[in-house]
């Protein structure tokens, strides 16, 4: 499909850390078009009656799905992060009448992607509390130490 992926903003939430937002979208491209070949070439799934479509949504790209399961893939090789969510996987579920289930109150299906999200370890808020505990554990030292040090002072008096 021609039409823009709408990819998770927290793709170019650290460009710096993960790379350009130029390279993100390069390896979606390549992700979608290596999808989109596995889709063609499969063969489809042997099952009677009703099952889950295979599928390239703006995240990952899914098999044919069997009525009742749970369906996973790796996580997208293309994020900016893959190498931290080496073998996490997204989730989708086939429903017992063969369709993905969707989000409440949506037309979108439902995946869990919890697995393959970036660790926020290096959330900025996270770095400012480490800064104000250092800071504020240093500044308790060295006050502790000039009080000290004055009541020795005050001592040879």
């Amino acid at each position: 499909s021609s039409e823009q992926p709408l990819l998770p903003l927290t793709l170019v939430r650290n460009e710096s850390a993960y790379g350009s937002l130029s390279e993100v979208m390069q390896k979606w491209k390549e992700y979608q078009l290596q999808c989109l070949k596995y889709l063609y070439e499969s063969p489809p799934l042997v099952a009677e009656g009703k099952f889950c479509s295979r599928t390239l949504d703006d995240y990952a790209c899914w098999p044919d799905g069997l009525p009742g399961t749970y369906v996973n893939v790796s996580c997208p090789w293309y994020l900016p992060w893959a190498s931290t969510v080496l073998h996490g996987q997204v989730y989708r579920f086939c429903t017992p009448e063969g369709t993905w289930l969707l989000k409440e109150n949506s037309t979108l299906p439902w995946k869990n992607i919890s697995e393959c999200e970036a660790s926020d370890g290096d959330a900025p808020e996270e770095q400012l509390l480490y800064v104000s505990v250092i800071y504020t554990i240093g500044y308790a030292l060295s006050f502790s130490a000039l009080v000290i040090a004055t009541a020795i002072l005050l001592g040879f008096r």
